[in-house]
């Protein structure tokens, strides 16, 4: 009963396999090794992409904060949800590699950018040209959002002509929006100047590679990474793990069954009386039950995150307590089934 996040869950075997074949023998370091090289090729196949720069890394918020440095002077601002992993869970990464630039974080009725909001608050700021005042630099988004919310490619088309700046996305479950959405991989980041692809999340060990579409980021990124600590010496073994979780679709396979086993957990927390707080587009939940469920399921074992201020398990037994579940790769029918098995009983 792991609903607690998909990084709880194992490696995929064949990633794993991957791992040992790629072990065998010497490297080039620095990326400049067969693997390294194979999968700048697969990925700009893959997203019609011939110009695209890879680069392997291990951690998602290196990938991000070094993309977005790259994007933004100092004196610049990042637009980006109030919800965004890099304005609520990354500590300041994005404005410690960029020296000072801004992270403006907008509300909106749901966990996506706002279109309209973000072309007024964007216009007002570029015609503000106070030397006091921060001018415009990017837009971050992440697909699926922080709270498992789907942007189609119109709606990020719509993004990229409201505020006319280079964008940059953040993939930690970009095969999750791959999968719902069964459009192709140009559709979805045609608009991008950047991309943060994880596959960690997926099935993966410890993968991430940040993508660059455009070229001009190329001098600005490398330095950002290579300061940040993030230059990875063996590149091979990052490498080696995204290649395997490409071949034959296998992330996608991953991805959709994520994706089913939440809509299954989905609807039977409906049915259960639960309430679901946002569109349920991907791999992640949120709902919200009385206090009395969580107490019991939490009792006999289920593990997930309660996502409110009041998380006490004792209290008024009818309190509402919203909390977010997340399927994985490896969840199964019978996981499923047991969750929602403790919240009955």
């Amino acid at each position: 009963m792991h609903f607690a996040s998909d990084n709880t869950s194992g490696v995929h075997p064949k990633i794993l396999e991957a791992l040992v074949k790629a072990n065998a023998g010497f490297a080039p370091a620095y990326g400049a090794d067969r693997y390294s090289l194979d999968l700048q090729d697969r990925l700009r196949d893959m997203f019609d992409a011939p110009d695209a720069r890879v680069y392997p890394m291990t951690s998602g918020t290196g990938a991000n904060a070094a993309l977005l440095a790259a994007m933004t002077p100092p004196w610049g601002v990042i637009y980006c949800h109030e919800t965004a992993h890099i304005e609520v869970d990354e500590r300041g990464a994005v404005t410690f590699y960029a020296g000072g630039a801004k992270l403006k974080a907008l509300p909106s009725d749901d966990s996506r950018l706002d279109t309209e909001m973000l072309r007024s608050i964007v216009a007002a700021n570029r015609n503000n040209t106070d030397i006091h005042g921060m001018p415009p630099a990017a837009v971050s988004l992440a697909n699926l959002t922080e709270f498992g919310e789907l942007y189609t490619p119109a709606q990020l088309a719509d993004i990229a002509q409201s505020s006319a700046l280079p964008m940059h996305m953040d993939g930690a479950r970009f095969a999750n929006a791959m999968a719902t959405s069964k459009v192709s991989p140009w559709e979805m980041t045609r608009e991008l100047s950047t991309l943060s692809l994880g596959a960690t999340k997926t099935g993966a060990m410890a993968a991430e590679a940040a993508v660059l579409f455009d070229p001009e980021l190329i001098d600005a990124f490398e330095s950002q990474r290579m300061r940040g600590g993030h230059n990875l010496s063996k590149a091979r073994y990052v490498s080696a793990q995204i290649l395997a979780w490409l071949e034959d679709d296998l992330w996608l396979e991953l991805a959709a069954h994520a994706n089913a086993m939440a809509a299954r957990l989905a609807a039977g927390l409906t049915e259960l009386g639960g309430v679901l707080n946002y569109d349920v587009d991907g791999n992640m939940i949120f709902a919200t039950l009385p206090r009395a469920m969580h107490a019991r399921a939490k009792a006999k074992g289920a593990a997930y995150h309660l996502w409110c201020e009041d998380t006490a398990l004792v209290g008024d037994p009818e309190t509402p307590q919203m909390a977010r579940f997340v399927a994985s790769w490896s969840t199964s029918e019978a996981h499923v089934d047991a969750v929602l098995a403790a919240f009955a009983d």
